[in-house]
This record gives C-alpha cells, structure tokens and sequence, in this order.
C-alpha cells in the first residue's frame, strides 16, 4: 500500500510539472544518445581493429628507376624465395604495376580527378607479405630493406594506428559532449525537483508531524527524478536502435572491406543508459532534497 501511494505521488508530480518533466527527459535523451554513440563507435572500432591487425601486411616496394635502379627478375625471384622462406611470414604476394594500378582505380572511383592524375607506370610493383604475427614487422624490415630491387618496406599498421588515433579523438570528444550533457541534465533534474517539494512543502509539513520518515517523504520526488530520467534513457535507446543498425547496414553496402556493428550491440548498450539515466537521476534528486531534510 505505501508503495503505490508512492508511486501515485510520483506520477502526480510528474503530471503537475508536465513541462519541465519534457525538459528533463529531452535533456537525458540527448546527453544519453551522444553517451550512447560514443560507447558504440568504441564497439566499432575495437570490432574492426580486431579484423584489420589480423589482415595486415607489410608492403616490399620494388625499385623501377624513379627511385633507384630497376629491379631484375633475379633479384624480383631470389626476394620472392627468400620472403617465402621466412620463419615469420605466413604469405607472400606479388602485385604488379597494373594490379596496382587497378585496385588504386577501384578504391578511388569516386575521385575521378585523382584517378587521372595517376597513370599504370606511376605505382611500383611491390610483394604484399602476410606475417605470422604482425608484431614481427622490425624482422623482414631488418633484413630485407638493404635487398638489391627493393625501395621501402612498409608496415601498413602505420595506417591503421593513424585512423585509431583519429576515432580515439572523435569517441573522447563525443564522451566529453556526453558527460557535459549529463551534468547539465543532472542540474536539470535537481531543480525540477526542488520546485516540485517546494510546492508540496505543506504537504510534507504534515506528513512530518504526523511521524512519516524522512526517506518516506523524500521518496516520491526521488522516483520522480528516476521515472523522467528512465524514459530519456528509452527513448535514447530507441532513437539508437532504430538509427544505427540502418547506417552501418548501409556503409556496409559500400564498404565490403570493414565488418559494422549491428543490432546486437544496440542492445547491449542499453543497459548501461538505463543505469546511466536512472542514476543520474536518483543522485541528482538526493542531493536536491538535502535542504528538506527535516521539514
């Protein structure tokens, strides 16, 4: 019985403070998307990273008398013999300057100015070598960059730590947004609060002196707080569920080479906003509630 006389005091105030209750919940749905976007994209990245360390290669451009002397076809056969002997090295393969050529066109069709500035002869021939473990990289540099024909040995793990300090950046701003968002909704939330036991102060007045507990007046404006920050939780976590599985289906269509995430980690994600929401709430209406205390 108390419990639903709590329940229905905390709906009346809801009902009662109707728009500063939309404020609240719009404030923790945008402050709990961004927060839920940022944990996302780490799903992201941390998903791709995981598919792209076990795909990269180390990139052995030949010489082709831009750069140095031409490499021989003795020399192109005694590297190929030698990387294929290699403890560390799990494959080997050659791409000439037209498959250079060709994969350059197929990843930049869309930047047609770019495409015509290259022509087959500009990219180097090169051997693409799979690593047993990439961490070897130093191993086949060490050895191989002073090799008659060769002009640079590459770590492509180079690009991949640049575009993981570039999304590390991108997630810490979208966390910093979030949490800046959450204090303000959080401020939010503690002077909706404030008004609402403001305005029922005779009410607990009486409930006081006739022997209620402090946390039994306090409680109604506390689940207040809590219901308003829930609902802007859900509906963050509807507004994710319903964008982002679209999106990632979609770059996937243009994107063949880099796994997306999908429904499932939506998912897992909403816990943490509903906990984040509720949270944010209680704490913020407890404190809120201090100064009335002892009324």
């Amino acid at each position: 019985m108390r419990w639903l006389y709590i329940l229905h005091e905390a709906f009346i105030g809801l009902r009662r403070n109707l728009m500063m209750t939309f404020a609240v919940i719009l404030s923790v749905t945008v402050s709990l998307t961004l927060l839920g976007a940022s944990l996302l994209l780490n799903e992201q990245v941390e998903l791709a990273t995981d598919d792209w360390v076990g795909r990269v290669e180390v990139s052995i451009f030949l010489c082709d008398d831009r750069t140095c002397p031409a490499v021989t076809p003795e020399q192109q056969e005694e590297l190929r013999e030698d990387l294929q002997d290699h403890e560390v090295v799990d494959e080997v393969f050659y791409e000439s300057k037209q498959e250079a050529y060709d994969r350059f066109t197929e990843l930049f069709a869309d930047q047609p100015s770019l495409v015509e500035s290259i022509d087959p002869d500009t990219l180097p021939a090169s051997f693409r070598v799979s690593l047993v473990n990439p961490n070897l990289f130093n191993v086949i540099r060490d050895q191989f960059a002073a090799y008659p024909g060769v002009d640079e040995v590459v770590d492509q793990r180079e690009v991949l730590n640049q575009f993981l300090r570039f999304t590390n950046v991108v997630r810490n701003a979208a966390l910093t947004v979030a949490a800046i968002q959450l204090i303000a909704a959080g401020v939010l939330i503690a002077n909706t609060i404030r008004v609402a036991a403001f305005a029922r102060r005779e009410q607990t007045s009486v409930m006081r002196l006739v022997g209620a507990s402090n946390w039994y007046i306090r409680l109604p404006f506390v689940l207040e707080g809590v219901i308003a920050g829930v609902i802007g939780a859900l509906v963050s976590w509807g507004l994710l569920y319903g964008t982002v599985p679209r999106v990632a289906d979609s770059l996937a269509q243009d994107i063949e080479l880099m796994p997306f995430i999908g429904a499932s980690q939506v998912v897992s994600v909403g816990p943490w906003l509903l906990l984040a929401g509720g949270g944010i709430a209680a704490i913020s209406s407890i404190l809120a509630l201090r100064r009335f205390l002892d009324v």
